[in-house]
């Protein structure tokens, strides 16, 4: 909404997850985990808004380079300080799913949206906290108008530079709370890939979506119907390929975009 395609989601979720990852397993709090995640997070946005708005490089470009970096990063530092290690280290905990009372015996949705893990009721909550600031506060007015029209903001005497650099900072934030929670809340461990393309998903669904907090919550739970039927239908023996069904939830992200585009276009 502030007018900058954060292709660098993929690398920002990477750091999340070895942050977060290595805060677990150094402090034994998914609390204090969750908030170092957000903190990198936060550090990388705001390069990656450095180089853009600041710097003026071109944000794809800078994009596919800092993926490329912040992945590396990553694994070096896994690799640094695990690579003796006889197995792969284990968190002594995870964030166990929580059931909600009469929510979660909702039939076919409830235990699936209703039997998570405590950080996905805080994403619940994040996407109406997300609408109300992006559409009723003055901050969100100067984040929707310095992605619709920055030349006016500017001689309104608001720093675009500013809103903007705002903007990537709370969008890397989110990017590193994603990536702990597939490291910390669900896996229980690091290994190298396992964002495995998430963060380009991440573009799909908020294309997808339109920008709109609400449509991009519903577009990432299709996702995650996909991602879920994928290893469902891989438990229950069909017969198709292994490969067909991990790809499915990426085939889905090609449809969507070709369809998106068509109606761009």
């Amino acid at each position: 909404r502030a007018g900058l395609l954060n292709v660098s989601v993929e690398g920002m979720m990477a750091l999340g997850a070895i942050s977060g990852f290595l805060a677990a397993f150094w402090s034994g709090s998914p609390i204090v985990a969750f908030a170092v995640a957000i903190v990198v997070g936060t550090i990388a946005g705001l390069i990656f808004g450095f180089l853009t708005v600041v710097r003026g490089a071109d944000q794809i470009v800078t994009g596919i380079v800092f993926n490329l970096l912040a992945l590396g990063l990553a694994s070096f530092l896994y690799q640094s300080l695990f690579a003796s290690a006889l197995a792969v280290p284990q968190l002594q905990f995870t964030t166990a799913p929580l059931a909600l009372p009469w929510l979660s015996t909702l039939p076919i949705v409830g235990r699936a949206l209703f039997t998570q893990s405590p950080v996905v009721y805080l994403a619940y909550l994040l996407v109406p906290i997300f609408w109300v600031v992006l559409e009723t506060s003055r901050w969100g007015l100067n984040v929707r108008a310095v992605g619709e029209n920055p030349e006016a903001v500017d001689s309104a005497g608001i720093n675009v530079w500013r809103i903007r650099l705002q903007a990537i900072g709370v969008g890397g934030a989110m990017a590193g709370l994603g990536g702990a929670t597939i490291a910390v809340a669900q896996v229980g461990a690091y290994v190298d890939g396992m964002i495995a393309g998430r963060g380009f998903i991440v573009l799909a669904i908020v294309v997808f979506g339109g920008w709109n907090p609400w449509r991009v919550a519903l577009a990432a739970l299709l996702f995650g119907a996909a991602d879920a039927l994928q290893l469902r239908l891989q438990v229950s023996g069909v017969a198709l390929p292994n490969q067909l069904l991990q790809g499915l939830p990426y085939l889905l992200t090609i449809i969507v975009v070709a369809f998106v585009a068509r109606g761009a276009g």
